[in-house]
């Protein structure tokens, strides 16, 4: 490589690894900074050039002797060219390389990289198509769509060392049925599992009650939570349901010796400002007009 052109090869590499570091690509937390997107996209290096296989089919990471059948290194006398895919820290360790350790979620994972070897990269780690490097691996939705749609294996055995669909996860501990409920609103995992999720949920709540419809919960608890989230009342119970109870019952606040108090800050005129939209349940709001017409409320 001519001086000239070693430059320009120097230059760019810089510019690289400076664009990689503001787009998110670099993997500065095991002491390096590399773009995978630069290399895999628009280098169109293959996995294989600078990641050996080992027995099992799965790459091994990247040395030194692996970047050195591209780029000219210089062991003897490292340089702040060196900087350009190492880190400070890392250099004032001499250059040493922290090892990669595998997110907690993804160790129990097996995966044969040569198996999948007729698959782009970018078809699983799909950051790479967002300015972004590999991250972590994809999602299990992402396998499970493919697997199916290719007739691949979707038993637990074949992707998983310890996971089984008939042993329950670590979450599913004593509290579980407490706090499932709260937990599913916030994950889409538990279609891995239990594949018609809403029915499986209806089966069981058909015959058992949620754990906070206690003594209490017709009286002074699902009114609250019914203004907050009535979706979730939904889930078992019709919009007919309330209007068939409360048609014959008020609601207890009705009782309240204060509920036609004609003050502003307490009875009904407090609710209704509070929550309008719980009163139209029952009333119209032209029913309002009927009695305050002629009153002239206190401050």
């Amino acid at each position: 490589m001519s001086k000239q052109k070693r430059k320009l090869f120097w230059v760019g590499l810089a510019a690289i690894a400076l664009g990689a570091l503001v787009l998110g690509a670099c993997k500065t937390s095991v002491g390096l900074k590399f773009s995978h997107r630069f290399h895999i996209m628009e280098q169109e290096a293959t996995c294989d050039q600078c990641h050996q296989k080992d027995a099992e089919g799965n790459f091994a990471a990247a040395t030194m002797a692996d970047c050195q059948e591209c780029h000219e290194i210089n062991l003897d006398e490292p340089s702040d060219e060196c900087l350009l895919c190492h880190s400070p820290e890392s250099a004032d360790k001499d250059y040493e390389i922290e090892k990669s350790v595998k997110p907690k979620s993804f160790a129990d994972l097996i995966f044969n990289h040569e198996v999948h070897s007729d698959i782009t990269c970018y078809s699983c780690h799909q950051s790479l198509n967002k300015e972004r490097g590999l991250e972590n691996g994809p999602k299990m939705g992402l396998c499970l769509k493919c697997h199916k749609k290719q007739e691949g294996p979707t038993d637990c055995e074949a992707c998983h060392s310890e996971i089984r669909a008939e042993q329950a996860p670590e979450s599913h501990n004593q509290d579980w049925e407490t706090k499932h409920g709260f937990a599913s609103r916030l994950s889409t995992s538990c279609g891995y599992c239990h594949p018609n999720r809403q029915a499986f949920c209806e089966k069981c709540h058909e015959t058992e009650k949620p754990r906070d419809h206690n003594f209490g919960w017709k009286t002074t608890g699902h009114g609250v939570e019914a203004t907050h989230d009535r979706r979730t009342c939904a889930t078992c119970h019709s919009a007919g349901y309330c209007v068939d109870c409360h048609k014959h019952q008020k609601p207890v606040s009705h009782f309240r010796g204060d509920w036609i108090s004609y003050q502003r800050d307490n009875g009904h005129g407090e609710a209704a400002r509070r929550n309008f939209r719980s009163c139209n349940v029952c009333h119209e709001t032209g029913e309002c007009m009927q009695c305050h017409k002629g009153i002239i409320l206190r401050k």
